[in-house]
């Protein structure tokens, strides 16, 4: 009789450890799969940048700073020419952003991670300061 017990409650403990395996670790590495995946988009015409396509920018000196300004022409879909039913909108005002204008952006260079940029304006909304 205490075989049969210590039977079953063996078999209890093996059944809730394979739910709790199932339930937490696996859902887990879902997520940071899902989220590797996301493809990068474009800020000025929200066309998916795919792998070995890059934003046409320019990134102004110094290299060594923490900030950096940066202005964002487009990407292969909307610049130099835009692709049949691509938009150039300003992320900021959502206005219409012209061939010949672009997107003012900071640059973060982070020392541990991916760096990132954070978009101002458009030629319009963000006009440069006089010195």
């Amino acid at each position: 009789m205490d075989y049969l017990i210590i039977g079953i409650t063996t078999c209890i403990i093996i059944a809730l450890l394979i739910w709790f395996y199932k339930a937490y670790i696996t859902s887990g590495e879902k997520q940071s799969k899902s989220k590797a995946v996301q493809p990068v988009k474009c800020p000025i015409c929200s066309s998916n940048l795919f792998i070995g396509e890059n934003l046409i920018s320019k990134v102004y000196r110094p290299m060594n700073v923490p900030d950096q300004l940066m202005v964002i022409m487009g990407c292969p879909h909307c610049f130099p020419r835009c692709e049949p039913g691509v938009k150039r909108i300003c992320p900021v005002c959502h206005k219409p952003v012209e061939q010949d204008q672009s997107l003012t952006a900071r640059l973060f260079n982070k020392s541990i991670g991916k760096k990132h940029v954070h978009v101002i304006g458009c030629s319009n909304c963000h006009k440069p300061r006089a010195n």
